[in-house]
């Protein structure tokens, strides 16, 4: 039996909480990772490499911890593509630094629970069979993404679909929208974090079939709904006027008069 701490000093902290530390910091990084498909496009199997990973720690977590893998996911992946939020509300805003920061991460946060939820659910009824796990995750991502897009007026930027604008599925996108784009990465990712479930003979066989579902929409290419009938010119003005009185009553009859 080990000796309690001396007073005043703290317990060193055991090795599962850094295990769980690492991993927590691990998978939040994933979620970063991702949003630089959205940036470069020749990064798109990024966000379902990612993925995978997120999906093979869920298998081996329990929903309270799933949530929490989830969560830190979503949060790390928003902090990273609207981090240029911080600059609206303090450079243009006037609100202090610690404040604007504080408040985007709270935005993220808050917008990762349903991402959070969707992990808790999936961990929780997922079977351990491959192919009906994969179905599972896809319609929670789905859900999670949708609701997030939708729910207290939406917040839909960043979409995992988007990421996708350049790759092959996006061929699918008039089809299924963003959401569903969204969905087949989840379902991929999730059948691939799944293939050490399977029998050796048939992992080689579906990790094929799931390659062919994300490449050969790109060689049928995308449909087309419209057809051009003709060219117009159009003109865009920028008026010059400052953020801070953009919305100033006493400047807008000016601001109109000078469009006009």
């Amino acid at each position: 039996m080990s000796a309690p701490p001396a007073a005043g000093r703290p317990a060193a902290a055991s090795p599962g909480s850094w295990r769980a530390g690492t991993e927590l910091l691990l998978v939040a990084l994933l979620g970063a990772a991702q949003t630089l498909a959205f940036v470069h496009t020749a990064a798109w199997p990024l966000p379902l490499l990612t993925l995978l990973l997120l999906v093979w720690r869920l298998n081996r977590s329990v929903p309270r911890h799933a949530a929490l893998l989830g969560w830190c996911y979503g949060t790390a992946w928003l902090v990273a593509g609207v981090w240029w939020l911080f600059i609206s509300m303090h450079r243009y805003g006037g609100l202090p630094a610690p404040l604007a920061a504080g408040a985007v991460l709270a935005l993220c946060a808050a917008l990762s629970l349903y991402l959070a939820l969707a992990c808790a659910f999936y961990a929780r009824w997922r079977s351990g069979r491959p192919g009906a796990d994969a179905l599972l995750f896809a319609a929670l991502w789905f859900q999670a993404e949708w609701a997030r897009g939708v729910i207290f007026t939406g917040f839909p930027w960043l979409a995992a679909g988007y990421s996708q604008v350049d790759a092959p599925l996006a061929a699918l996108a008039p089809w299924v929208g963003v959401y569903g784009v969204g969905a087949l990465m989840a379902w991929a990712a999730a059948l691939w974090a799944g293939l050490g479930a399977l029998p050796v003979a048939r992992r080689a066989a579906v990790a094929a079939a799931v390659l062919a579902v994300l490449t050969l929409p790109g060689l049928a290419g995308a449909p087309s709904f419209t057809q051009p009938t003709g060219k117009f010119n159009v003109a865009l003005l920028q008026p010059n006027v400052r953020q801070n009185e953009k919305f100033a009553v006493e400047r807008m009859p000016e601001a109109l008069a000078w469009v006009a």
